[in-house]
């Protein structure tokens, strides 16, 4: 197969179970199909969780298949049914899963090459500890050893991995909330696994993994621009932006970078609506130029009608190597008009990676007016 024919391969990577993958991987396809691209559901893991089977939607679903196995009737992705349907675009969680004995091939990720290698694009989810690399690492860090492990060139295998993000504090709170696990397990999972170092030691290792996938996958040509890696924050008045610039600060620092905060004054689509250059969001980004001062770091103005360019263009422009932006609220009007302009510069940029930066847990503007 010549490199024009070669199936895209994109991985969704997240710290843990429930940070968002299998959610966000389902939120982009329906994006997908919307604009008239074939996707279909090859295998997805809801986990119980109603958030992610209600996402699922309007996606068609191929049909799982049924196996018998010492007396169990066990549910699996249709392998051949995936190759016979040929969609453009088939979403299959969970990479690392084992397969129950009998199939053509033991691991998940092995349906998944096959899949590539008939010109299908394949979406896929997995967290970090189950990378074979890390394996020991994440028993040392975590005192769990982890079963289920995919092999490193799988990774490498992957033209893009979106790195889906949340804090420990946000992550546990969801386990509490009942939005990862079932009542009976949530007790379990907070006193073994889902501790906050753990939670926090595996994040880090998420973001390490990316930065370094990034700058091995960077062509001779690219070398000069990697070097000259920065981060740049997108922030507006209807987001917690001094959180978020903190918050970016402190990756920025940990990359060894430069941070650029970047303030949309004209942001349709994203923010909620009204005017773009009230008396009050003068105020609100005079007191995001003060701190951006105080942090010694670049602060710069977007004034483009359509956002996603102007994110897009500012970030070639500073040759910056990863673009921050608040997640997108979980409900209400807000989250509607926001959602797009992520999947906008997901779309339009594939040289440069975008991270989603949480921040559920506050209120709008308590922080960004103080």
């Amino acid at each position: 197969m010549n490199d024009e024919a070669r199936a895209k391969f994109t991985i969704f990577l997240g710290a843990a179970a429930g940070v968002g993958k299998t959610y966000t991987m389902l939120s982009e396809a329906k994006a997908q199909l919307n604009q008239g691209l074939d996707v279909r559901v090859g295998f997805v893991e809801t986990h119980g969780r109603a958030e992610t089977a209600a996402m699922i939607g309007e996606l068609p679903v191929i049909p799982k298949k049924n196996i018998e196995y010492r007396g169990s009737i066990f549910e699996e992705m249709d392998l051949d049914a995936i190759i016979a349907d040929h969609p453009q675009l088939v979403l299959i969680d969970e990479l690392a899963h084992t397969n129950i004995p009998g199939e053509r091939h033991r691991k998940r990720y092995d349906d998944i090459m096959e899949v590539l290698g008939h010109g299908i694009d394949v979406w896929s989810t997995v967290n970090i500890q189950h990378l074979e690399s890390l394996n020991v690492m994440v028993y040392e860090l975590t005192g769990v050893k982890v079963r289920e492990t995919f092999p490193d060139y799988i990774l490498a295998r992957a033209d893009e991995i979106r790195l889906i993000d949340i804090s420990p504090e946000a992550l546990i709170e969801r386990l509490k909330a009942g939005k990862v696990y079932p009542p009976g397990k949530i007790e379990r999972a907070l006193s073994s696994f889902f501790q906050k170092s753990n939670l926090t030691a595996l994040r880090e290792l998420s973001l390490r993994e990316v930065a370094d996938e990034v700058e091995e996958a960077v062509s001779p040509e690219e070398a000069q621009r990697a070097v000259i890696r920065r981060i740049m924050v997108c922030v507006g008045p209807e987001t917690n932006a001094q959180r978020i610039i903190r918050r970016s600060w402190r990756l920025a620092k940990r990359f060894n970078t430069d941070l650029t905060v970047a303030y949309m004054r004209k942001s349709p689509g994203w923010f909620a609506e009204g005017p773009s250059e009230s008396p009050e969001e003068e105020s609100w980004m005079e007191a995001l130029r003060q701190l951006a001062a105080v942090l010694d770091v670049e602060f710069v103005e977007i004034d483009e009608d359509e956002a996603a360019t102007g994110i897009v263009q500012t970030a070639l422009d500073k040759k910056v190597g990863l673009i921050v932006m608040g997640r997108p609220r979980s409900s209400g009007l807000v989250r509607f008009l926001r959602e797009p302009l992520l999947l906008q510069v997901l779309q339009k940029t594939s040289k440069v990676d975008v991270f989603v930066m949480n921040d559920e847990d506050a209120g709008l503007g308590q922080e960004g007016k103080s």
